[in-house]
This record gives structure tokens, C-alpha cells and sequence, in this order.
């Protein structure tokens, strides 16, 4: 078996410790936020982290990301020069470190098109489980064998694909 480099968990994961111990493992989460809060963080300048861990310009208005520095693991974000946070043609800026908190910083931003496209996987395998679960009446079983057991998983697998196939 090779190894992981994606785990995909539900909100009930959302624990600073099991963050620490994927990136310690390499391994990228895409895990949904539990918002424990609903305020929005200070920082050492005059910009703020929303709950979601997008940045907040002095203007009041959500950051949006502008790409990944993979040299010093951080993401770059910028307010468009329209909003007159900043006098520079460009816009303000402003960089956010996993390091400095790995629950609201992933290295893939949550929302983002890849997110999605990642995080579909998570609940199509919540539906299958939810299939064999209820649908097929998976712990309606009386059985007391561990074969047993496994000849009806077995056989709940086999209805689930002929659903997919024939359906």
C-alpha cells in the first residue's frame, strides 16, 4: 500500500491536535471548520483573520487569495487596488503562515475550486455509507460471526453496484 497525502475529514475533526499530527505526517487535510467562535481575530497589524481564516483589509472587506509561496509555506492574499486600504497600484497584501495555525491556514483555502473538487470524494463515500447503513440495513443483521458479517457487506456491496449499473 502506498501512503496518504490527503485526508478528508468532517467537522467533528476539526481539532488543532489532529491538524499538528498530519502536517508532522506530511499529509494535507481538508477537513470542514467547526466555528467555535464567530469573531474575528486580531493580528499584529491593522488586519483581521475571519472565522473562515480569510483576511479582513482596515476597509472591511474579505481578502482574496492570490497564490502559494511553497519556498516559505505561505499564502499570499490581496484587496484589489480599488478599495482604498492601501495607496500602492497594486493593492495591499498581506501573507498568512500554516505554521502560525494550521486549523485556519490549510495550504489548500477552503471554498477554492480545488477544495470542492477534493472534498466531493468525502461525501460521495458519506452517501455509500449511508446506502449500506440504511438503506440496505446493514446493522439489521443478527449475526454473530464475523464471516457472516462480512458475507453481508459483501452482498450489500454487490446491490449497491448493480444499483449504479442497471438503474
Amino acid at each position: 500500500m502506498g501512503t496518504a497525502d490527503k485526508m478528508l475529514l468532517d467537522a467533528a475533526h476539526d481539532a488543532e491536535a489532529i491538524y499538528q499530527l498530519l502536517d508532522h505526517q506530511h499529509i494535507e487535510p481538508f477537513i470542514d471548520l467547526n466555528n467555535r467562535t464567530k469573531n474575528n481575530m486580531a493580528t499584529a497589524s491593522d488586519i483581521q483573520i475571519s472565522p473562515e481564516g480569510i483576511p479582513i483589509c482596515p476597509s472591511g472587506n474579505k481578502m482574496k487569495p492570490n497564490g502559494f509561496d511553497k519556498s516559505q509555506n505561505r499564502r499570499k492574499w490581496r484587496c484589489s487596488p480599488s478599495c482604498n486600504c492601501s495607496s500602492t497600484k497594486y493593492g495591499r497584501t498581506y501573507h498568512t503562515h500554516s505554521s502560525d495555525n494550521l486549523r485556519l491556514f490549510p495550504k489548500t483555502v477552503r471554498g477554492s475550486e480545488k477544495w470542492k473538487l477534493i472534498y466531493k470524494r468525502r461525501t460521495s463515500v458519506e452517501r455509500s455509507n449511508k446506502q449500506e447503513k440504511i438503506d440496505y440495513k446493514l446493522e439489521s443483521g443478527r449475526h454473530r460471526s464475523t464471516m457472516m458479517w462480512y458475507m453481508r457487506l459483501y452482498g450489500i456491496m454487490i446491490c449497491q453496484h448493480m444499483d449504479a449499473w442497471y438503474v
